[in-house]
């Protein structure tokens, strides 16, 4: 899509316990996003709409904000005081109580704000038959998904980043032909992320950056550093996301010196240097999140696959780990390749051909929980020979099963083009490597690439 990375900037004004709407909070991240034309989508309920639907109405009609309806399944388990000895026991609640609760939510908020479908759902709570109802009530995205992340309450691990159409059999892969959009919560410096364990400290949202000292309101060239991972990935990738979030409680203030002395100012800056380089950058284009689901829809009827290299780009320093873990290992980190598509996620690790770490969507392993395979196939021969101005690779990879698979060359084949294969899928990223997208059936499988220069 012309190289592009599209740019969705959410603000959270779910209500607090004990405290009061952050109303100036909201008209703080408003101005801040509008000053330089980036449309905000809003994350809310029915609680808390009214309190800010004049300020959300006006970016709407100027700017093209947008809401996430953000609900709670969770309540129904306490509405009712039972907790689910079981999966089949959830479900059977959700499909009798879920459908009543979205759409009295969804009913609230159009009757706020009658100009939105109030069709993208947010939840932290997730489940497969919260994706069949999605689908049912005619929804078209869920957002809240967290890349690697194992905490019990909103922990989605095995899933994908960024966006892909969710399975309703199992929420956190993608589907071959799903409806339901699933969104993360917020882009991730995906290196560090991967390596250290923690997506809270290296993710795209201000306050994390701020939290951790990565970023300051005089040094943000951490977050510019995510910023261009995600756009020089673009070159190829048909669809790149960059998603990030800021809660407006982070923003309120009390008065002008309370905001000049304090951490807001810091975060205004910081997430102002995102906004000035997504208005002065004309690769990157600024949507609404419904806006950014409608296009994914549009394009794609399945899982687009999603390709990125990743450096290491945590700069040397003391960083905070506001939310554990701390690694063992401290930065740098080596230079990886990230992969997935509808039928499988991989991991490569420069300088190695086999992945690190096979994520099988397509016939997930029974005994793995986040669907990884424990036993990687790796290469028994490698025949790599130069004919005249062609260069033949040949592989020979034993599998114990039938399973989706992948292959790296690691050096700069830019020089050359793919003249025959036995490989799904061949792609150059840029002048890192030659990624190979192979699907092995049980036993010895030969695979040849010929290339030409």
């Amino acid at each position: 899509m012309d190289n592009k990375l599209f740019y969705t900037f959410l603000c959270s004004i779910l209500p607090q316990h004990g405290r009061s709407m952050p109303v100036e909070g909201a008209k703080l991240i408003s101005a801040l996003a509008h000053k330089h034309g980036i449309p905000v989508t809003w994350i809310l309920n029915s609680e808390c709409v009214h309190a800010v639907k004049d300020v959300i109405s006006q970016g709407h009609s100027g700017f093209g904000d947008d809401v996430v309806v953000m609900i709670d399944p969770s309540i129904i388990f306490k509405e009712i005081g039972v907790t689910p000895s079981s999966k089949a026991e959830e479900t059977v609640i959700l499909r009798q109580r879920l459908p009543e609760l979205i759409i009295s939510e969804q009913n609230k908020i159009k009757s706020a704000l009658p100009w939105t479908e109030a069709k993208v759902i947010g939840s932290d709570f997730k489940a497969s038959a919260l994706i069949q109802i999605l689908d049912e009530l005619d929804c078209i995205g869920l957002w809240g998904y967290h890349w690697e992340e194992s905490d019990s309450e909103i922990g989605d691990k095995g899933c994908p980043w960024s966006f892909f159409l969710a399975s309703r059999d199992h929420y956190n892969i993608p589907a071959h032909h799903g409806k339901i959009v699933a969104v993360e919560s917020s882009s991730l410096d995906l290196n560090t992320a991967y390596y250290t364990g923690n997506s809270h400290v290296f993710s795209a949202n201000p306050k994390s950056l701020w939290l951790s000292g990565l970023c300051t309101d005089k040094d943000n060239s951490y977050g510019k550093a995510i910023f261009n991972e995600y756009i020089r990935n673009c070159q190829w990738n048909r669809f790149m996301m960059f998603v990030q979030e800021l809660n407006a409680y982070d923003m309120e203030y009390a008065s002008y010196e309370s905001y000049d002395k304090g951490t807001i100012a810091g975060l205004a800056h910081i997430t102002d240097s995102f906004f000035i380089e997504v208005e002065s950058n004309e690769q990157i284009q600024p949507l609404s999140l419904s806006d950014a689901i409608n296009l994914y829809k549009s394009e794609f009827q399945r899982t687009e696959a999603c390709c990125m290299i990743f450096d290491s780009i945590v700069p040397p320093q003391e960083i905070n780990f506001f939310v554990p873990p701390e690694p063992k290992r401290k930065p740098p980190y080596p230079l990886t390749l990230f992969y997935y598509d509808s039928e499988c996620q991989m991991i490569f690790r420069e300088g190695q051909m086999t992945p690190i770490e096979v994520r099988n969507y397509a016939q997930p392993p029974f005994e793995s929980r986040y669907y990884n395979e424990k036993d990687i196939p790796s290469i028994s021969k490698f025949y790599p020979f130069r004919d005249r101005d062609r260069l033949i690779m040949e592989f020979e990879i034993e599998s114990s099963k039938r399973m989706p698979y992948g292959l790296t060359i690691w050096d700069n084949h830019s020089m050359f083009s793919l003249v025959s294969t036995s490989a799904r899928t061949v792609k150059w990223i840029g002048t890192h490597l030659l990624f190979m997208r192979l699907e092995l059936n049980e036993g010895m499988n030969q695979i040849e690439v010929t290339l030409a220069i």
